[in-house]
């Protein structure tokens, strides 16, 4: 298998942190010197993004929450998953409502991190639904979540990157620290820092998104 990603990439480095866990080995590919959005990579993958999963028998999975998925159905064991029901559920509802409504505000600021080309209203609007998300993520993990058999959830290998994510975002903005309000949160984000598997990727995340932001302001 090999994967279309990015260091600086949250959504490449939810994969990483499956992989870690479960002990598979996925070589990482190069992205194309000509970017995602045109020749053989557009043919993979006309949505552009990445991460972008390629097995062994060439099937083509974007998406990383499609590529968590592949990787829990063949290689279940030790399962991202744990065997509750309504646990599993609680899981799938803080990653959907991480994905809907806390990034998906978040990325829609990205073309207004310039302040020279920031439009005011629409981060205002956003920051709103943000604040919105994080509100109902908390309110959805007021127990604590649960655990599984890897040592880490599905849960777990998205919410920490996405939260830092969050944090790294409300900084270049200057809106002060949108976690602050929830403790919860706070807390749950603190102890996966401290997590051996999800701890190193968040503090390599941090390594590389931070070269890159130096590097944008040169």
């Amino acid at each position: 298998m090999k994967i279309y990603t990015s260091p600086v990439s949250p959504f490449g480095e939810r994969v990483r942190i499956a992989a870690l866990a479960k002990g598979i080995e996925i070589e990482r590919a190069p992205l194309p010197a000509e970017g995602i959005k045109k020749g053989e990579y557009l043919e993979m993958n006309p949505i552009a993004k990445i991460p972008l999963l390629v097995t062994e028998s060439g099937t083509v999975i974007p998406e990383s929450e499609a590529i968590l998925n592949y990787l829990e159905d063949r290689f279940p064991s030790p399962s991202l998953r744990p065997p509750d029901p309504e646990q599993r559920a609680r899981i799938n509802i803080a990653i959907r409502i991480t994905d809907t409504y806390v990034m998906a505000p978040v990325i829609r600021t990205f073309p207004h991190l310039d302040p020279a080309t920031r439009d005011g209203r629409v981060v205002d609007r956003e920051i709103g639904y943000w604040k919105d998300g994080l509100s109902a993520l908390a309110h959805f993990m007021r127990l604590p979540m649960p655990v599984a058999e890897a040592g880490v959830s599905m849960a777990d290998c998205v919410l920490p990157v996405s939260l830092h994510l969050s944090e790294r975002i409300s900084r270049i903005l200057g809106i002060g620290d949108l976690l602050a309000p929830h403790a919860i949160l706070v807390d749950y984000y603190s102890a996966m820092q401290d997590h051996p598997i999800v701890g190193k990727v968040l503090e390599e995340l941090t390594t590389v998104q931070d070269a890159y932001d130096a590097a944008k302001s040169r």
